[in-house]
């Protein structure tokens, strides 16, 4: 039945079906007349009834699944033929003949079933040296080269022989038996060939059935694995026997195979089936051979095995953290992680997820103390899955979240504030999953007893849970979802508790920043004070509208709302503010408030500040104009900041550390524009408000109201900007322009009308002593050459 039904096609489900129930009956038939052969005490027929039950094995028309059901029927008969032959050697019959009479079987599958099985019954007689046997038995079995047909056959060997290894301890080791480096060679042998076999396994029939092929494949993985499992079982085995034993030439043969399916199998069953201490004793020659597998082989995944074991394996045995530490286990490892993120660009997120979730708990135990050893693996996971674009829901995003949840696991809350780059990880989330991390944040504050004790991690926390505190695109909540948030929310405010008032008070504010949303502020504002500005009240409308336009550049650091709230200010100067005495005061304000606004563009800056310069002419007296427009000079020179040169220092130590900018959201306001500097337009204000002063004086000469100590003033403020400017290094206040500054002054005061004055005079001479003593300190160089005149 075999030989006719041989031709049936491997894809042919119901054909298969059929020879399998056709075979299964004449594996039954046979099976009875070798029992029967059996109890009538016939050798001869009961070995042809056992070649006619194993011939049925010689098919080629069964895929693995229906092979392996009919390989257990005659598997199950083949223990029968164990207790038959131990019968027949306790009669009389040397094992030696049944060894040699079953090599007489007229095909060679049978026969080699037939000697596996008396070859088993030698060995467990000690008739024979185990060594002797076993060597016999696996090179005969290489005359099976067909792929499923040798796979079973071999599966069959080292399921009868695995008891009677001589192992370190068995009744089969002796000197002429074999020892346990005698049981390893055996087994390797069969790996290797086992192996070959299964690998060959893809080129039986064409490419039509390539991915049929690639399920048989996976479906006989644990035969080949196996071997391992029973390698590693083996009593003796010592790590210097594995290290230059066995794991070499495992490895010789993974890396040899070529084959992707294989070397992803095989490398993550030799992680799991041998000891902890051995894989960390052979870390580098374990993690050399990565490089040498297949493109397709996804090495994140046999990394996360790896690091899983090394993982455990630290936390349950304090010794191997200090061997782990001794070796640098843990820049091996990332070295290694990061070497597979820029070599596998094309390894999916999952993956990437995984392996550095695995690395994150590696480090997490072994280093608990090292937390830069965590922020550098959150960094170079941030880098990985940026390059690979958005992480994609489902197992991609779980794992994500789960390396998020490590830390978190490992340390309390305020300890992970600290670790610069989780934030820069779960900005990469998608908002609802971003709201999930939130919510495990919280909690995880709340059930460890934790306090928030400054105002730096109270901005943090925050930061990380915006998705509580705001509407974010992305996610949608019912009204019981939002009320749990919110309650939530309420119980960490109140775990916000600094050791001194004044910290408090600084909590407080981050807590009212963050809660109370600036867009929603400053509609708010910007109601309250329009309506101010609907009553006789334009002066006071006009102040709120600079401090909060104040506020929204230099707090909230909101542009458009900064811009609005400055606009609003010139209207209500245009259309409310008539007095001229109240037009100036107003129009200092302005200029003040604008000159520290940093957070406009230059385009929306530039307008404001057009439109400032031109209310100066607008003013009715000539004294206003040139104050204002002296005062408009700032605008074109701005001083930099104390805080922003640490700004930068911090960002510059960032670019040094490898730390990554927190995402929107997280806390983080968004940098202030450069600082201007005009030097041009600050010297064609100086002489605009020269020129104003000039014109103010001839009014008052052709007017002859005499009052000129007016314009003595201007010319003394005037002069006082120009040395305010040149000290800060307008390069276009050069040393001549002050001179012809100084000199100008000095004939404008010596009129009898400015010496009268004693308040111009103490002006001139406190401002003439500046730079005396600059030129006598610390401006020696600066001011070398200025000619004071003899006042």
């Amino acid at each position: 039945m075999a030989a006719t039904l041989s031709s049936a096609p491997r894809g042919d489900v119901v054909g298969q079906n059929q020879w399998l129930k056709e075979a299964i009956v004449n594996i039954k038939r046979n099976a009875y007349g070798l029992r029967k052969a059996m109890d009538e005490d016939n050798v001869k027929d009961a070995l042809r009834y056992s070649a006619a039950m194993l011939g049925e094995l010689r098919t080629s028309s069964l895929g693995p699944q229906k092979y392996y059901e009919m390989y257990m029927q005659v598997s199950d008969q083949l223990h029968f033929l164990t207790e038959y032959f131990a019968d027949e050697h306790r009669k009389g019959r040397s094992y030696a003949d049944l060894y040699e009479l079953v090599q007489h079987a007229g095909n060679l599958l049978p026969r080699l079933y037939l000697l596996c099985t008396v070859g088993a019954c030698y060995i467990r007689s000690r008739q024979a040296p185990a060594k002797l046997i076993l060597r016999d038995v696996a090179e005969l079995c290489r005359g099976v080269q067909h792929p499923t047909r040798g796979l079973f056959l071999r599966a069959y060997l080292v399921q009868a022989y695995r008891s009677l290894l001589p192992a370190t301890g068995s009744p089969y080791e002796s000197p002429e038996g074999g020892n346990v480096e005698d049981a390893a060679d055996f087994l390797l042998l069969n790996f290797t060939e086992m192996n070959k076999l299964w690998v060959r396994l893809q080129h039986q029939g064409g490419s039509a059935d390539q991915g049929r092929r690639e399920t048989e494949r996976r479906e006989l993985a644990d035969l080949v694995g196996k071997n391992l499992t029973y390698i590693s079982q083996l009593e003796g085995l010592t790590f210097a026997a594995y290290q230059n034993r066995v794991l070499p030439r495992v490895l010789e043969q993974v890396v040899s195979c070529r084959d992707e399916l294989a070397q992803q199998y095989l490398m993550q069953a030799l992680i799991l089936a041998f000891p902890d201490d051995f894989h960390l004793g052979t870390l580098g020659t374990l993690l050399d051979a990565l490089p040498g597998l297949q493109p397709g082989v996804k090495v994140a995944t046999v990394l996360s095995s790896l690091l899983d074991r090394l993982a455990s394996y630290a936390g349950a045995n304090p010794t191997a953290v200090g061997q782990m530490t001794e070796q640098d286990a843990f820049g091996t490892l990332a070295g290694v992680a990061l070497r597979v993120t820029q070599r596998h660009p094309d390894t999916l997120v999952a993956d990437v997820a995984g392996m550095y979730a695995a690395l994150l708990a590696f480090a997490g135990t072994v280093y608990p103390e090292r937390l830069e050893h965590v922020d550098m693996v959150l960094g170079n996971c941030h880098d990985a899955l940026r390059s690979r674009g958005t992480v994609p829901a489902g197992k991609a995003e779980r794992e994500v979240v789960a390396l998020l949840s490590t830390p978190l696991n490992k340390y309390d809350v305020v300890t992970v504030l600290g670790l610069k780059q989780y934030p820069a990880v779960l900005s990469l989330l998608r908002p609802n999953m971003q709201r999930e991390v939130a919510l495990n944040i919280a909690q995880s504050l709340l059930r460890r007893g934790a306090r928030i004790s400054s105002a730096e991690h109270a901005g943090l926390l925050l930061g990380l849970l915006a998705p509580l505190l705001h509407d974010v695109d992305g996610i949608e909540l019912d009204s019981s979802d939002i009320e749990d948030d919110s309650a939530l929310v309420a119980r960490v405010v109140h775990v916000m508790v600094a050791a001194d008032s004044d910290e408090q008070h600084r909590v407080l504010d981050v807590l009212q920043a963050a809660l109370f949303p600036a867009e929603a502020w400053a509609k708010r504002v910007h109601a309250a004070v329009s309506a101010l500005a609907a009553v006789p009240a334009a002066d006071a409308a006009l102040a709120l509208f600079l401090v909060a336009a104040a506020v929204a550049s230099e707090s909230a650091r909101l542009e458009l709302v900064t811009y609005d709230l400055f606009e609003q200010a010139f209207l209500l100067y245009e259309e409310s503010v008539p007095d001229s005495r109240r037009q100036a005061s107003a129009l200092a304000a302005i200029v003040g408030t604008l000159h520290r606004c940093r957070v406009l563009d230059a385009d929306a800056r530039g307008a404001l500040v057009h439109k400032a310069a031109g209310y100066c002419s607008k003013l009715l007296r000539r004294a206003d104009q040139c104050l204002a427009v002296l005062a408009v000079s700032h605008l074109y020179y701005q001083e930099e900041r104390a805080e922003e040169g640490a700004e930068e220092t911090d960002a510059s130590q960032s670019d040094a550390t490898g730390a990554h900018p927190a995402p929107p959201g997280a806390g983080q306001d968004p940098p202030p524009h450069p600082a201007v500097r005009d030097g041009a337009a600050v010297l064609s204000c100086l002489k605009r408000a020269l020129r104003i002063t000039h014109a103010q004086q001839q009014q008052l000469l052709q007017t002859g109201r005499g009052e000129l100590e007016g314009p003595g003033f201007l010319f003394v403020e005037i002069l006082n900007h120009y040395l305010y400017y040149y000290e800060r290094g307008v390069a276009a206040i050069t040393l001549s322009a002050l001179q012809n500054m100084v000199d100008l002054v000095a004939s404008e005061l010596s009129s009898e009308a400015c010496k009268e004055s004693e308040t111009l005079q103490t002006f001139y001479a406190n401002t003439l002593d500046h730079v005396r003593r600059q030129q006598g300190g610390d401006g020696a160089g600066l001011y070398a050459g200025l000619r004071l005149g003899a006042h």
